[in-house]
């Protein structure tokens, strides 16, 4: 009776979860963000396992969100900017994504206007075939480490206010605006959430201001954000004396990439649960 008793509970737990998690259980996820986003087995692949989604991974070692003076549309799949990071932005990994989602020909008309990298054609077009399948539940935006670090400009709040055309990708508020509103305006059904840049091993007076715009953005644009700084469980305190999660100070072990998708898994199994 007892085995018969504990295995009733069992399944009813686990119908629970798969309950709460059918809006993402089998569905397409993808990812954008830098070096700690890109690895194959990043927090971005242990968050699809866990869900049994398919991932797409567009994140490249070394992206910001902020476009710098000199960036040209690039839309090269395999980008490489051997130490040239001018095109090395988040809004060239939209712009990939956008590729992904608007049907083949159609032109993109927010690329109009922009200065092009030569190994990208004008007008950039859909290069989504009628045979296509791509058709994300969700996009993942972790981004910032690097703004930080090459001290790009916040900018002022009033850039989240603005029209999506209108907005500073040379400043982060205006970058974020540009990059979900775009996603908002051509895959509308497609959750977006925000990830916070993680604690270093190294002190940093200037990372916990773009953790605080990141989350200020979420908040201004209804677009989840998770609080990665404080809640992945990685630590300056900790990193400082042992590499115990980031095995250079910065990018995460295999434990720290286990840690964070743990809290993200967290997070979306409770926005998910909520949508019920």
């Amino acid at each position: 009776m007892k085995n018969i008793f504990h295995l009733i509970i069992t399944a009813g737990l686990v119908s629970m979860l798969l309950v709460c998690c059918q809006p993402l259980y089998g569905k397409q996820m993808v990812a954008i963000g830098n070096s700690i986003t890109a690895p194959k087995d990043s927090w971005a692949w242990i968050t699809a396992q866990h869900f049994d989604m398919e991932l797409t991974n567009l994140a490249v070692s070394g992206a910001q969100w902020t476009d710098y003076q000199g960036t040209t549309v690039d839309t090269n799949p395999k980008p490489v900017y051997d130490g040239v990071h001018t095109n090395n932005v988040i809004s060239n990994q939209v712009y990939r994504f956008l590729q992904l989602i608007i049907p083949e020909g159609e032109i993109i008309s927010e690329a109009e206007g922009e200065k092009f990298h030569t190994s990208t054609p004008a007008p950039l077009t859909g290069l989504k075939t009628k045979n296509s399948t791509f058709d994300p539940t969700i996009v993942i935006i972790s981004c910032g480490t690097n703004d930080s670090s090459n001290g790009k400009p916040i900018g002022d709040p009033s850039e989240l206010d603005k029209p999506y055309q209108e907005a500073d990708r040379k400043t982060l508020y205006g970058a974020i605006n540009w990059a979900v509103s775009i996603i908002r305006k051509y895959s509308p059904d497609t959750e977006i959430v925000l990830l916070t840049p993680i604690q270093r091993s190294s002190h940093s007076q200037k990372l916990p201001m773009f953790v605080d715009a990141i989350l200020l953005a979420g908040e201004k644009l209804n677009c989840p954000a998770i609080n990665m700084y404080e809640e992945s469980g990685i630590t300056e305190a900790v990193e400082a004396k042992e590499h115990k999660y980031l095995y250079d100070g910065l990018h995460p072990n295999a434990l720290g990439q286990q840690l964070m998708g743990e809290v993200v898994i967290k997070h979306l199994t409770e926005l998910y649960e909520n949508k019920q």
